[in-house]
């Protein structure tokens, strides 16, 4: 149903399953399928690398979840669940490793894990003509393009998210991923073990 190439490695893909399965493939080489990923109840319709810590990917399911999974473990780490809806979309902010965004059957939602992994800091409802059905981060300025069932694409302007504002109101440049990922587990506990990984 869906598959997002390694931002680093291309030989190196996910493909999401109307089973619920996501398995990490290899374009090249004797062995094509590199592991299985279960932890979905409802078939995959994204899956995204994270382009700062490239080991880490997302996954969204028709079950009503978003899951946070590491390349090296096949239980997920997180599970973020706001609403009871469809999640159809998620994609990555492109300049940082801890905020992401989604799009449900309801609502377009930020999440940014430094702030919490429990609920998104921001949720905005869809127009009522149509559902949201897919995302898009613009790389060059703060904007979110959003497509819906009717094809129509709305440009919805974002507040500053990448880092905290300092006391003169600029912001503050996105720490690095390895910084964020650190933040994480500090907030985190059971995810300590990410430093093993992180190296």
């Amino acid at each position: 149903m869906c598959f997002d190439f390694h931002p680093k490695d291309t030989d190196i893909f996910l493909a999401g399953t109307e089973e619920g399965h996501i398995y990490c493939c290899s374009c090249s080489g004797k062995e094509q399928i590199l592991g299985t990923y279960r932890g979905h109840e409802g078939p995959v319709y994204k899956v995204a690398w994270n382009p700062s810590s490239t080991d880490m990917f997302l996954s969204c399911s028709a079950d009503w979840s978003i899951l946070l999974w590491h390349r090296d473990s096949h239980a997920p780490l997180l599970t973020f669940t706001s609403v009871t809806a469809v999640v159809h979309d998620i994609k990555w902010a492109p300049h940082s490793a801890l905020i992401f965004a989604a799009v449900n059957e309801e609502r377009v939602e930020i999440w940014d894990l430094r702030v919490s992994i429990f609920d998104p800091v921001l949720c905005c409802a869809g127009s009522p003509e149509g559902t949201l059905s897919s995302l898009l981060f613009a790389t060059n300025a703060e904007c979110l393009l959003l497509g819906d069932s009717r094809g129509q694409v709305g440009v919805w302007l974002l507040p500053s998210l990448p880092g905290p504002r300092t006391s003169n109101s600029e912001p503050s440049p996105a720490p690095r991923a390895e910084t964020q990922l650190h933040v994480l587990q500090d907030h985190v506990p059971s995810l300590a073990h990410w430093e093993s990984w992180l190296g």
